[in-house]
């Protein structure tokens, strides 16, 4: 078996925890049905359940603003804010 990797650049509703600051874990989702951030982390859970992140490397991330200064790193794995704030 080989890594796949799964990219999606979408606009609008993102970033529901914003209070988090880097480093710290992501407790304040909101769970909306509509929520790109809750929406993409039950997927990645789902994922992991069924083993896909078993091995090494394994990495799942929601970035926001890619490639601003501003942008924000949401690790879906740890469920935790990788770097930036908002």
């Amino acid at each position: 078996m080989g890594t796949f990797n799964i990219n999606i650049t979408a606009v609008g509703g993102h970033g529901c925890d914003r209070k988090t600051q880097e480093g710290g874990k992501l407790y304040g989702r909101c769970k909306r049905m509509d929520c790109p951030d809750c929406l993409a982390h039950e997927f990645v859970q789902q994922l992991a359940q069924r083993g896909f992140f078993s091995n090494q490397p394994a990495d799942a991330t929601l970035t926001h603003w890619p490639g601003s200064p501003d942008q924000v790193i949401d690790d879906l794995l740890k469920n935790e804010r990788r770097t930036g704030h908002f």
